[in-house]
């Protein structure tokens, strides 16, 4: 086990410790604060005195350069790898994001029930991961997808996180065969001959699927030549049964091929129900007809894959994002991991007088003071360059306003440029 920290220690000077997140069998992740920014991040950290070979490093090393190559909103932001000796031992740590919520295996061990709608919905989420994932050059292998590994947050969004077992097929390729990694119950057949593929992490998915509807490991349900004999313990619609049953095919060839078809079939099920309207239409046709075909629906069905507008900050494609389906939830999953977008979105709608549309943006659960983690204080900026409409904004939606400002010696209330309705509305504050 690596090495221990107590809440309250502090690595590298930077991260304070606040409690343990979970332990595997290498490895200890903590959450942790930045001391400089306030920021919450997860700490994983494995100890070179507790490995069993150096092969652990290499799996680390490995885990912390894909990592820090990826950009989805799904995925925790890396952050940082170092490493720190001591005279007895040496540790080696990725600093990332936290993902704000629990883990789909602590909710269901607390007495967590879902529906068939919203496990569905899990579903679209991870399917779009994946998709984003085994669509990168080379294409990256999750290979431990399970309930502990998906974070879902309060509103519903879902994170991956545990990129430990990860696999590229460039390095697969470099190596002379390979390491068999990830948790039995939810590893796909090939895993056990060290074989990875992206349909690898499709079986994984419907087995994380199935333990969402049972309640039990996979590898409790009675098995038929290696098929998971599951239907008698769902209670589910014959249609989600049969997709569930054919992304969890042992061989891969019945599998689902990838991430994109088990996603378009999933949509079509959910859309139609094997309606008669629909017989004669292929998935892959009406996946890119609902996607694409009813414009006035784009952002409303692109926006769930994950996909967003190059350039938010433009008012005309905030707008056409708004007026082809996009909601302010979607934006607001968008926006809330990303100080520059949120930024900029409200700057924009409030210099077009939109000052609702940024008031549902702040309900919806975007945290004005992130801005601060880009080391810049934009009430003292919105203050000096006179922009009095933002700063007032920024006030009464509770900015920090004992921020460290830029000189760290003049307090805002000396700006030149303060007026009268500003420095009440911070007194009344």
């Amino acid at each position: 086990m690596a090495t221990a920290y107590q809440p309250g220690d502090i690595i590298k000077n930077k991260y304070r410790i606040t409690h343990v997140l979970g332990k595997g069998g290498v490895a200890i992740t903590y959450q942790a604060s930045d001391i400089n920014t306030g920021l919450s991040v997860a700490i994983k950290v494995i100890s070179l005195k507790q490995l069993e070979n150096w092969k652990q490093v290499e799996l680390f090393q490995r885990e912390a350069e894909v990592l820090a190559k990826l950009e989805h909103l799904a995925i925790p932001k890396y952050i940082d790898y170092f490493d720190l000796e001591t005279e007895t031992d040496k540790a080696f740590y990725i600093v990332q994001q936290l993902a704000p919520g629990k883990s789909l295996f602590d909710l269901v061990e607390s007495g967590w029930r879902t529906t068939e709608t919203e496990v569905k919905k899990i579903a679209e989420q991870v399917l779009a991961i994946l998709s984003y994932l085994h669509s990168l050059e080379p294409p990256v292998i999750h290979r431990d997808i399970k309930p502990n590994n998906l974070i879902r947050s309060d509103d519903g969004t879902i994170y991956l996180v545990d990129f430990g077992a990860v696999q590229n097929t460039y390095y697969n390729t470099l190596m002379q065969g390979s390491t068999v990694v990830g948790t039995y119950g939810y590893m796909a057949p090939e895993q056990f001959r060290g074989k990875a593929v992206p349909a690898t992490d499709l079986y994984s998915l419907g087995a994380t699927i199935l333990y969402l509807l049972t309640h039990r490991s996979p590898s409790e349900l009675p098995q038929d030549t290696l098929k998971l004999d599951f239907r008698s313990s769902v209670n589910i619609s014959e249609s989600f049964a049969d997709w569930l049953e054919k992304i969890l095919e042992p061989d891969l060839e019945d599998r689902f091929v990838d991430a994109e078809v088990a996603l378009a079939e999933l949509l079509a099920s959910n859309k139609v129900k094997k309606q008669k309207l629909f017989t004669g239409i292929s998935v892959g046709l009406l996946c890119l007809a609902l996607a694409w075909g009813a414009t006035s629906y784009k952002w409303f069905f692109l926006s769930r894959l994950g996909f967003f507008p190059d350039n938010l900050c433009s008012s005309e494609i905030l707008e056409s994002f708004l007026s082809q389906g996009g909601e302010i939830e979607r934006l607001n999953f968008q926006i809330k991991n990303d100080g520059k977008i949120l930024l900029c979105t409200l700057q924009n709608s409030l210099n077009n007088k939109n000052i609702s549309l940024s008031q549902k943006i702040i309900n919806k659960g975007a945290n004005l003071n992130m801005l601060h983690n880009q080391g810049i204080d934009y009430l003292w900026n919105a203050i000096n360059n006179k922009d009095i409409v933002f700063a007032k904004f920024l006030i009464e939606n509770n900015i920090n306003l004992n921020y460290p400002y830029p000189t760290n010696e003049k307090s805002i209330l000396c700006s030149k440029n303060i007026n009268i309705d500003l420095l009440q509305l911070m007194i009344d504050i």
